[in-house]
């Protein structure tokens, strides 16, 4: 049932008003929403002054309201996060020590990222991601008996990087001997633009002079992606739809 308000109450907000206060200011201070007051004032002429400063609160109000608005939805979105994060804990738990298992990541990973045959005749993967470079490098040495001599690596870097600085990351990252690093140039079209990603260290290209290795892994790549629609397929009522928080 609507609350009734008193003559004195409505006249007040109207008095107010007519002092160019906004209906936030009057809500605030009479304890009566908005849209009640906005109902008793809409009569009331406004002089340009009482206006200028309506709109002025208004946008001074926005600059106090924005940032808490910004801070509350990141505050959201790493809570989000955190709950898919915490999901997907379990995958930490994999075999790793199967090699079959091992071999079917190595495969999906070089078929996304990788050269392909016959377009190239040897392993060729590269990615800016440190971590991604690190775990497919390992995983070639913990899961294939392959050759260090047949290794090497080059990078990909902009006009304004270190190219000696990216060759000692590199090697750190791959454990490759910088020695093997390849020569290469920067990318003349970045030559004048400054390198605004922080942190960005190029991109690591993993080599290995095989094509026989090479070709497996694209092919347990694209072994798995033909698998039959029907075992991997859901039906519509059970797809777990979710949107990230906007």
């Amino acid at each position: 049932m609507s609350k009734v308000h008193s003559k004195e109450t409505k006249q007040r907000a109207r008095n107010l008003r007519s002092k160019g206060w906004t209906l936030g200011e009057i809500g605030q201070k009479l304890k009566i929403p908005n849209n009640t007051i906005s109902g008793w004032v809409k009569e009331i002429k406004l002089s340009n002054k009482q206006k200028e400063r309506i709109k002025q609160k208004i946008i001074d109000s926005g600059k106090i309201g924005r940032p808490l608005a910004i801070t509350a939805n990141h505050r959201k979105i790493e809570q989000w996060k955190k709950n898919i994060r915490n999901s997907v804990e379990h995958f930490k738990n994999s075999p790793f020590e199967n090699p079959e298992f091992g071999k079917l990541i190595c495969g999906i990973l070089y078929l996304c990222e990788g050269a392909k045959y016959p377009n190239s005749r040897y392993l060729y993967l590269g990615n800016s991601d440190p971590k991604i470079i690190s775990f497919f490098i390992n995983a070639l040495r913990k899961y294939y008996k392959i050759d260090e001599n047949k290794l090497r690596f080059s990078i990909g870097y902009r006009w304004d990087q270190s190219f000696q600085k990216l060759k000692n990351y590199w090697s750190k990252v791959t454990k490759i001997p910088k020695s093997k690093c390849l020569n290469s140039i920067p990318d003349i079209r970045t030559k004048g633009k400054p390198t605004l990603r922080k942190g960005y260290m190029g991109i690591c290209r993993i080599i290995y002079y095989s094509t026989a290795l090479q070709f497996e892994l694209q092919s347990i790549g694209e072994t798995i992606i033909k698998v039959e629609p029907e075992r991997i397929e859901l039906s519509a009522s059970s797809m777990p739809w979710k949107r990230s928080p906007s």
